[in-house]
């Protein structure tokens, strides 16, 4: 037997079985969409037998309520959303970290624009790259300083970068751990 042929065969049983199934199942499917819908009709026949009543208000003038607080609870919702995905993107954009205020922003869920402050007179810090003798040799070290106030007002071992980086690190530490709901 070729392999083609079995393909063939083999396909033709399984169309064969598959509509078996669905023909064997259409009644009680047929049934139950009818059942819907006449549950469907009954609800509109009484609402409108409502609506078309006699009440102190007009059934318009109801429909015309129910459809204009329709924005109305969307909006609600629509915040009542925001307000549960308000995190650390929208609210957590600064902190006292290392011995000075960090500023940022984010931008597609990065940290960006990371500037620190200086706690005292609120003067942007400039940083300061020494080299300095550790056990292992000389390293790089990075000091903030406030021109204003002649202050280090934090130190890190480690080029500018590394030092930015390790407050990148501090400020998605505290998102992970829910700390900067504290600060």
């Amino acid at each position: 037997m070729n392999s083609k042929e079995f393909h063939t065969i083999r396909n033709g049983v399984i169309v064969s079985v598959i509509s078996g199934i669905i023909l064997s199942s259409w009644t009680p499917f047929r049934d139950l969409l009818v059942k819907a819908a006449l549950w469907c009709w009954e609800i509109l026949t009484s609402v409108w037998g409502w609506f078309s009543s006699t009440h102190e208000i007009y059934g318009w003038v109801l429909v015309l309520l129910v459809a204009l607080s329709f924005p109305t609870l969307i909006k609600l919702v629509s915040l009542a959303a925001k307000k549960k995905e308000l995190g650390a993107e929208k609210l957590y954009k600064s902190d006292y970290l290392f011995g000075a205020n960090w500023h940022w922003y984010y931008s597609n869920g990065a940290i960006k624009n990371l500037c620190c402050l200086c706690p005292s007179c609120k003067n942007e810090l400039v940083y300061s790259q020494t080299t300095h003798y550790t056990h292992g040799g000389f390293g790089p070290k990075t000091d903030f300083l406030c021109e204003r106030c002649n202050m280090r007002r934090c130190s890190f071992k480690g080029d500018k970068r590394y030092a930015l980086g390790k407050v990148e690190r501090e400020i998605r530490r505290k998102i992970r751990s829910n700390e900067w709901q504290n600060s």
